[in-house]
C-alpha cells in the first residue's frame, strides 16, 4: 500500500463536501412558503372542524430551514410520524402529530366532543391508526391544495412511524423547510411539524418567485386614442440602402474620394425597404419629379430581392 504523507502541521482538515447542504433557500422563498402554509393551515382547521365536529384552530408558530437532525432531536416517544409521497417528485414529506393532538382526534372519531382530561402516552395501535385515516387524508388533501398555487405536487399517504429512530427516506444531514403550527381540538394544545426537503423547494424556486403583473386592456375608446398617439407621435428610421453587391476587402482599403463603385445591380430590380434595420416591404424603383421613389408592391421580401 502506498504511504499518505499526512497533512503539514497547520493545514486545516479536510471534510467531505455534503451536495445535499449545498446552497440556502433564499428568505424570499421562505416568505413564500410560510405564506403557502399559512392557507394550508387555515384550510386544514376548517376541514378538521367539519370532520371531527368540534373547533379545531391553529397558529402557524415558525417556518425555518434545518438540518432534518433537529426535527429529529425534538421527536418525543411515542411518536406519530406521518409519511406522504410527493409525485412527481422524489422524496417524502412528513407531519410529526405530537401525542397531545392524538387523545382528542380519536375522542372525536367515535363520537366524543374532544373535550378530555387524559394524554395518549402510548404508541397509537393498528386499530387506533385505521380510526384515523381520515384524519391524515385530510392532512395530504389541504397540503394538495395548498401547493396547487406553486406546483401541482400529489401528496399521497404512504404511511404511519410510531418510532422516532425509523424516520423513512430521511437522513440527519438532509436539509429540510420546516413548518411548525401550534393546534388546538377540543380542550388540547398539541403542534404540527411538516418537513418537505429543501431540493424541493429549490427545483421550484421560480414557481416562488413573484409573477410580473400583467396589466388589463381598457376600454377600446382608450386603446384607439393610444394608438392614434402612436402613430402620429412614433418616428421610425427608414433606410434605403443598396445591397446585395460584394467587394474585396483591397479594393475597399483603397478607395478615395471621387471612386466610382459599381454594385453590379439594375436600377429597376426589386428592392426591398428597411424599417428599424428589418425588410418589411419590397417595390419598384421609379421617379417622381426630381426624386427617385419606391412604389410598394407587396409585404413580403423575394429571396432575390435587392434593398436601398
Amino acid at each position: 500500500m502506498p504511504e499518505v504523507n499526512p497533512p503539514e502541521a497547520g493545514a486545516p482538515a479536510s471534510v467531505p463536501f455534503d451536495l445535499r447542504q449545498s446552497g440556502q433557500v433564499p428568505q424570499t422563498q421562505l416568505d413564500a412558503v410560510r405564506a403557502l402554509h399559512e392557507t394550508f393551515l387555515g384550510n386544514l382547521c376548517e376541514s378538521l372542524s367539519l370532520l371531527l365536529r368540534t373547533e379545531v384552530t391553529g397558529t402557524l408558530a415558525g417556518v425555518e430551514q434545518v438540518p432534518f437532525s433537529v426535527l429529529a432531536e425534538s421527536i418525543g416517544t411515542p411518536a406519530c410520524l406521518v409519511y406522504f409521497t410527493m409525485q412527481p417528485h422524489e422524496g417524502n414529506a412528513l407531519v410529526e402529530v405530537t401525542q397531545p393532538l392524538i387523545a382528542p382526534i380519536l375522542d372525536c372519531v367515535l363520537g366524543g366532543s374532544g373535550k378530555i382530561d387524559f394524554a395518549l402516552d402510548r404508541e397509537i395501535t393498528d386499530i387506533e391508526q385505521a380510526m384515523l385515516d381520515g384524519f391524515f387524508a385530510t392532512l395530504g388533501q389541504e397540503l394538495r391544495e395548498a401547493w396547487k398555487a406553486v406546483a401541482g405536487l400529489e401528496f399521497a399517504f404512504s404511511g404511519v412511524e410510531t418510532t422516532p429512530q425509523n424516520t423513512r427516506g430521511f437522513d440527519p444531514a438532509d436539509s429540510v423547510i420546516l413548518v411548525a403550527a401550534d393546534m388546538r381540538i377540543g380542550d388540547k394544545e398539541g403542534r404540527l411539524h411538516l418537513a418537505i426537503p429543501s431540493l424541493i423547494v429549490k427545483v421550484l424556486r421560480q414557481k416562488f418567485e413573484p409573477q410580473p403583473e400583467t396589466r388589463k386592456s381598457g376600454s377600446p375608446e382608450l386603446e384607439q386614442a393610444i394608438q392614434e398617439k402612436l402613430a402620429a407621435g412614433l418616428k421610425l428610421r427608414l433606410d434605403c440602402t443598396l445591397l446585395g453587391s460584394t467587394i474585396r476587402l483591397r479594393d475597399l482599403l483603397k478607395l478615395k474620394p471621387g471612386d466610382v463603385i459599381d454594385t453590379g445591380i439594375a436600377c429597376d430590380d426589386v428592392v426591398t425597404i428597411m424599417v428599424n434595420g428589418l425588410p418589411k416591404f419590397c417595390g419598384e424603383v421609379t421617379v417622381e419629379g426630381p426624386k427617385q421613389s419606391v412604389v410598394i408592391q407587396a409585404g413580403a421580401q423575394p429571396a432575390n430581392a435587392s434593398a436601398i
